[in-house]
This record gives C-alpha cells, sequence and structure tokens, in this order.
C-alpha cells in the first residue's frame, strides 16, 4: 500500500490537520500509476491458440477479434476487462485512503478528470483525476507526478508527508495524547469463526471499488460528474450511469 494507514487515521481524528482534508496519491506521496499497463490500439487479428477457450475467457465481455495483447498480463490495458493502472491499482491505494478519512459509507459526490482523449477500448495514460466528498474532502489521483512538493495529506492546519513527515512541530508528541482508532480483525479466519466484522469487508469493499470505477468513469466521459452517493447513481447523466451496468454477452447474466 505504501502509507501506514493506521496512525494517519489517528491524525485524521485527533484533528490536528483541520478540515476539510486533501489527500494527494502520486508518485511523489509513495504510489506509481503505472501507465506502462496502458492498451495498444493498433491490435490485429489473430489465430486463438489451440489450448484457450477464448469465449470463455471473454466471459461476459463483448467479443473482441483475439490478440496476445488482450490475455496474460496485459489484459489491464482494455476498458472491457479492467482500467489500466487505475483499474488494478487503484483498490489497494484507495481502500486505505477512504479507511484513513473515515468514508467506508459514502462515495464522492463530484468527479472530474484531465486526461487525453481515450480510446474506445485501450486504456491510455491520463494527467489528473479530482474527487470531492459532500463535506469538501478531496482526492486528489496525480497521473503526472505535477505537484512536486505534494503532502499525501493536508488540511489548513499542517500537512503530513511520505515517510510520516510533517511540517507539524512535535506531532508524534501531541497525537500520543489521543486514542487509538477502534481495533479491527485483520485475521480473517479469525473473523471467520468468530463472526466478526473482517476489516476489509463487503461494505468498505463496495465503497473502495466504487472510487475506482468513478474515475474511470470520468477518464472515458472527460467531463465533471456529479454523482448521488446514496442512491449511487449519476446526476442527470444518462451516459456515465450506462457505465454501472453495462451489457452483458451471450449466455452470462446476473
Amino acid at each position: 500500500m505504501g502509507i501506514e494507514a493506521k496512525p494517519i487515521k489517528k491524525l485524521v481524528m485527533s484533528g490536528i490537520l483541520g478540515g476539510p482534508l486533501k489527500v494527494t496519491v502520486s508518485g511523489v506521496t509513495g504510489f506509481n500509476w503505472k501507465h506502462n499497463w496502458s492498451g495498444r490500439t493498433d491490435l490485429t487479428k489473430q489465430p486463438v491458440p489451440k489450448n484457450l477457450d477464448y469465449d470463455m475467457w471473454l466471459g461476459p465481455a463483448p467479443y473482441k477479434p483475439y490478440h496476445p495483447h488482450r490475455v496474460h498480463g496485459t489484459f489491464r490495458g482494455y476498458w472491457d476487462y479492467d482500467g489500466g493502472g487505475l483499474g488494478d491499482m487503484g483498490q489497494h491505494y484507495l481502500d486505505p485512503v477512504q479507511y484513513i478519512l473515515g468514508k467506508d459509507n459514502e462515495s464522492p459526490v463530484q468527479i472530474e478528470a484531465d486526461t487525453q482523449p481515450q480510446h474506445h477500448d485501450a486504456v491510455l495514460p491520463w494527467r489528473e483525476i479530482r474527487m470531492k466528498y459532500a463535506d469538501g474532502t478531496q482526492i486528489i489521483l496525480d497521473g503526472e507526478n505535477r505537484y512536486k512538493e505534494a503532502a499525501f495529506i493536508e488540511g489548513p492546519n499542517g500537512k503530513l508527508f511520505k515517510g510520516f513527515k510533517s511540517d507539524i512541530p512535535d506531532l508524534e508528541k501531541r497525537l500520543a495524547e489521543f486514542p487509538e482508532p477502534e481495533p479491527q480483525v485483520t485475521d480473517f479466519i479469525e473473523a471467520v469463526k468468530e463472526r466478526k466484522k473482517f476489516a476489509l469487508n463487503e461494505v468498505n469493499g463496495h465503497r473502495s471499488c466504487t472510487i475506482v470505477n468513478l474515475a474511470k468513469i470520468a477518464l472515458r466521459t472527460r467531463r465533471r460528474l456529479k454523482f448521488d452517493s446514496d442512491k449511487q447513481r449519476f446526476i442527470n447523466d444518462d451516459e456515465a450511469n450506462g457505465y454501472i451496468k453495462q451489457p452483458m454477452r451471450g449466455p452470462w447474466k446476473v
């Protein structure tokens, strides 16, 4: 993940930074968006290998002519199967951010992407994605490491940088005065045996997946989107809502 979530969660809970907060996720703050996992726009039809059930591999995704770049590790670079580095790494990066910010039960209400035009099939590199919650909290996904002096998390009263460095004097001493975050069950087997809620559960997992998918949809539509966090639908935007539940191919259905 690149961050120690628990002490930063404590910092946020303490209120020392003030609010609203801004989190920047970039190479500067310790995260690599892996734009080398982009797709190719020059694929030509190739024979399907005899040992590959290509129809089954595609599953409910639209049928596209076979090319080796659509399978193996490079499948990440196509919208039908993933979302490039954002789709693959976003969950790992943003789930702890969501926990730190106390946003396990809500989603951003405004999403905007700065990107080159995205290909209809291949995921291409992007520059920046900004997301804002109802209370003004922001998450900035900096795809080009534009903000060279960026803090990982900042508020009106101070900043926290990579490596738990801060511009707040005696931060660790001040934090010692505050209680620790509520303990979580991080042993999955224990959670099952004792019927306790696992730290990474279906509720916060859904919300962190939603963050990633909101960012992906903003890249594809290339406009500011408004999202209803309760209804989990885009507001007055049929095109964006069309990405939420895309048609399934052939016999696949839910």
